[in-house]
């Protein structure tokens, strides 16, 4: 194969001509040639530097060259926290800024472990919350080990990525990964897609009965996907499902406590085991799991794990003018209440 003049010239010359390109992945994606004489961490970070921190030319654009570089075997968590850490360094805060330049909460060091503890707001956000791509699909399946979960929450909390619906070999490996995650019974990964509807549809009773019936019933796992389900769920009516009770009273007849747990935390939930039942009942607007209530111990192979998750939270907002407030639940207002 003859080579076009650009593809012999020498990486000296390649790499000056890539970045006074404006790093055109153009040029990348236009020969396979290229693109292995421009792979080094030099070119990455810089291309990092240049489409992760700030908006270049159109946003549609820009969102496809981000979805590329995400989606790239070289981009792994290893080198975008190693990228981080040396943009960042110098100032100390993900906001880029000093707080002579306006930092006034600087996030550092930046949790990598649980991006979900940073605290950020609307003055004074992550540089890179300009990345607005598709999260790559080698983060939406398992296995799920800890350097994808932690992967993937950060982009949800950092950034503002979504699963490209559209696409339907990406819809069906996103919800193919989410029934890994709860057959793994990793409840990181769990947790990651019961509380971001960017990962998908809101848990219902059909994901309560996958992980109690075909994934082993983990507690902490139908615990969470209980409460999220309880938490989308805005009818007043109350709920049924037989097969589930069923599933209680023949494990509660073996003698397995978790058999009497599960059918109080359905109860909790106002998930009674008829539609006559269902019917008959009021049910509250608020529907609160007890951790306490049947409470046993199960041992290291069956415990509750309850984890503090900052993704839904329900925070009291002051009102301009006395006596007044406002209930906001992630995005959403609720009501307004005196105080």
């Amino acid at each position: 194969m003859v080579l076009a003049p650009i593809e012999r010239l020498p990486v000296e010359l390649l790499q000056p001509i890539f970045i006074a390109a404006g790093h055109s992945i153009a040029l990348i994606q236009a020969s396979s040639y290229i693109a292995a004489r421009l792979s080094s961490e030099y070119v990455y970070h810089s291309t990092c530097d240049h489409y992760l921190t700030e908006v270049h030319g159109k946003r549609a654009e820009l969102s496809a060259v981000q979805t590329y570089l995400f989606a790239s075997r070289w981009m792994t968590w290893n080198f975008l926290k190693f990228w981080i850490m040396r943009r960042y360094s110098s100032t100390g805060c993900l906001c880029g800024q000093t707080p002579e330049e306006g930092c006034f909460d600087a996030q550092w060091p930046p949790n990598f472990e649980d991006a979900s503890q940073m605290i950020f707001s609307r003055s004074h956000l992550p540089q890179i919350a300009v990345v607005k791509g598709r999260i790559p699909k080698k983060l939406l399946y398992g296995p799920w080990n800890q350097d994808k979960i932690e992967f993937l929450r950060f982009l949800l909390w950092i950034t503002a990525m979504t699963v490209d619906w559209m696409n339907a070999e990406t819809a069906q490996v996103a919800i193919n990964g989410r029934k890994q995650a709860v057959m793994e019974q990793n409840l990181e990964a769990v947790e990651l897609f019961n509380h971001n509807r960017r990962l998908g549809r809101h848990a219902d009773l059909e994901t309560v009965r996958f992980a109690v019936m075909h994934a082993g019933c983990d507690r902490s796992i139908v615990y969470d996907t209980l409460l999220a389900a309880n938490l989308w769920y805005n009818k007043k009516n109350a709920r049924y499902h037989a097969e589930l009770h069923e599933w209680c009273h023949s494990r509660t007849a073996e003698g397995d406590p978790k058999g009497r747990w599960l059918q109080r935390k359905l109860r909790e939930s106002c998930i009674m085991s008829s539609q006559e039942e269902a019917e008959a009942m009021f049910a509250p607007a608020r529907r609160d799991l007890d951790p306490t209530t049947e409470a046993y111990d199960g041992g290291a192979e069956d415990m509750l794990i309850e984890h503090k998750l900052h993704w839904n939270e329900v925070c009291l907002l002051p009102f301009l003018w006395s006596g007044t407030s406002l209930v906001a639940w992630g995005s959403q207002l609720l009501l307004s209440v005196d105080i």
